[in-house]
């Protein structure tokens, strides 16, 4: 059991706050956990099915809140920019009722530390391809908004929109507006066409807890948020939330964390199949839907049956090693493709053997990485209190000073750690497809 701190008092008159603004808390409480940092932990022994907060629609802000609509911003601008910006122009008001809340979110240096979108490109470019997408993404999605805001935006500095748009990013809970009828003119869109894009709410107090695999699954209806507890917990426990299926890559990427465990680990393989494609080959894995989004997943199985790899990659593997009659009766279901099983597994153990080779050279590299050294300078920073610090940031911000940071130990270490499971994968494919 981690050891859970006294939070400070910034946190405890936020708890106030909440608690005055719509927000029901039962049992549990906010609390710092060394080199995790916050967290929810149970103030007393919880029982399964217990509820433990719950959150009033009317307290959540989302583009269906009148003080965001009554900004008037740009019709084409996304639910996540139009947050950002709100957020933005918030903590630039002096008088915000959120300012208590906005107190305790991680400060632009925390984002910082731990997010790959402030990583130095020497290291960006050390990343597992599937985080690199990801963080392709997410670059591009930050770009968009930023050119469909800023416009409306004429005193907040880049700076500080990136850091309220990586707040809405990393703490914001999905919400399809259960509360408002299909046809209500708040609705960021007919209920018909929303996306998932589309639904995103902040959730004073909820966005305390920290993700596991195996956690309470956080629920909506009209009347707001609720997390109950998915199991018994005894005082003194971090009570968890799951944030869905996701595989470290992308948890590295969105929230700068990678899981000890992951039942939802996979390594992406498109980087090994996609350029062993003929064109030919290319233009029938399109027709047919199975080009990319190949995955190994971390599975230590061996039945025929539950090889730890998709079917999308067993499709792929049959066009390339098959004659084109075995690959359609593979995808047409006449067939389920145990006679060629052999031969498939086979070429892709080639593909994994020759990856893990180049899984050794880059964790050589990132070993061989200089790590930035503690000045005077930065250790006075480390030394000031949180809001000092938040302080520094947004003057930073508000300055444009933005300047490349280098390698920092902690980017270090969750770089190697991230490649050391993507070994660990590889190496456990191989033998369970018999290599």
């Amino acid at each position: 059991m981690a050891l859970a701190l006294d939070p400070g008092e910034a946190h405890t008159q936020f708890v106030d706050w909440a608690e005055s603004n719509g927000v029901d808390i039962n049992g549990i409480a906010p609390a710092k956990f060394l080199d995790r940092g916050m967290g929810i932990v149970a103030a007393k022994d919880l029982k399964k099915g217990e509820r433990l907060v719950h959150v009033r629609n009317t307290s959540l802000i989302t583009v269906a809140l009148p003080a965001v609509r009554v900004l008037k911003f740009p019709d084409n601008a996304t639910v996540h920019g139009k947050l950002a910006a709100f957020l933005a122009l918030k903590l630039q008001a002096k008088d915000s009722e959120y300012k208590l809340w906005q107190d305790v979110w991680p400060t632009e240096q925390d984002f910082r530390d731990i997010l790959p979108i402030h990583w130095p490109k020497k290291l960006q470019e050390l990343l597992p391809n599937a985080a690199t997408t990801t963080l392709t993404n997410q670059q591009s999605n930050l770009t968009r908004d930023w050119h469909d805001l800023h416009p409306s935006l004429p005193s907040i500095p880049k700076p500080l929109f990136t850091y309220t748009w990586l707040i809405v990013n990393t703490r914001t809970f999905y919400w399809a507006y259960p509360d408002l009828p299909a046809s209500h003119p708040r609705l960021p869109k007919k209920r018909g066409q929303l996306t998932s894009d589309d639904c995103y709410a902040m959730c004073p107090f909820m966005d305390y807890f920290n993700h596991s695999d195996v956690g309470c699954d956080p629920q909506a209806d009209a009347t707001g948020y609720s997390v109950t507890a998915d199991r018994a917990y005894k005082a003194g426990e971090e009570v968890f939330v799951s944030y869905g299926a996701h595989t470290n890559d992308f948890l590295l990427v969105e929230y700068g964390f990678v899981l000890q465990e992951n039942a939802s680990d996979a390594v992406l393989l498109d980087h090994l199949i996609v350029p062993v494609l003929s064109k030919e080959q290319t233009a029938v894995l399109k027709e047919d839907g199975f080009y990319g989004s190949y995955t190994l997943s971390a599975s230590t199985t061996t039945t025929a049956s539950t090889l730890p790899i998709c079917h999308r990659t067993q499709a792929a593997l049959r066009l390339v090693t098959l004659p084109s009659r075995r690959y359609a009766a593979f995808v047409s279901g006449s067939d389920e493709g145990a006679t060629d099983q052999a031969r498939v597994n086979a070429y892709l153990v080639e593909l994994l053997v020759k990856y893990a080779r180049q899984i050794g050279d880059i964790l050589e590299e990132v070993e061989g990485l200089k790590v930035e050294g503690e000045g005077d300078e930065e250790a006075g920073v480390q030394t000031r209190s949180k809001k000092a610090r938040r302080s520094l940031s947004l003057s930073l911000a508000q300055s444009g000073e933005d300047g490349e940071a280098g390698v920092k130990a902690q980017h270090k270490d969750v770089l190697l750690k991230r490649w050391k499971q993507i070994r660990g994968i590889v190496n456990r494919g191989v033998e369970a497809l018999g290599g």
